[in-house]
């Protein structure tokens, strides 16, 4: 018998997440403010953080694979929501929201 979970992080929760795993790995984001969230499902899960730098020009900071299932696992520790270490975890799409994952054997 297994058991499936799936997380489903709001457009906040997902900005939250990126942006506390940057600053956590030493590569905080460039000044400026988050302009937008935009999610591409194919051929991979992936988030694209779009800032409008302090000087004015747009940065696209991506976020995909093995990254942002970090950031997504990170946060729900932060905000403690239990994941379990030894289950199997990866990234889906759950009406129109990005979800972890979370298969225990």
């Amino acid at each position: 018998m297994r058991e499936l979970r799936c997380i489903i992080f709001e457009e906040s929760e997902l900005i939250k997440a990126l942006v506390g795993y940057r600053r956590r790995t030493g590569k905080p984001l460039p000044p400026g403010q988050i302009g937008r969230l935009e999610i591409e499902k194919s051929p991979e899960i992936a988030a694209r953080l779009n800032i409008i730098a302090d000087h004015g020009d747009p940065i696209i900071v991506p976020a995909a694979g093995a990254e942002l299932a970090a950031a997504l696992i990170a946060y729900c520790i932060d905000v403690r929501v239990p994941v379990p270490a030894s289950s199997k975890k990866s990234i889906t799409m759950i009406d129109g929201h990005v979800a972890l994952k979370i298969m225990k054997q």
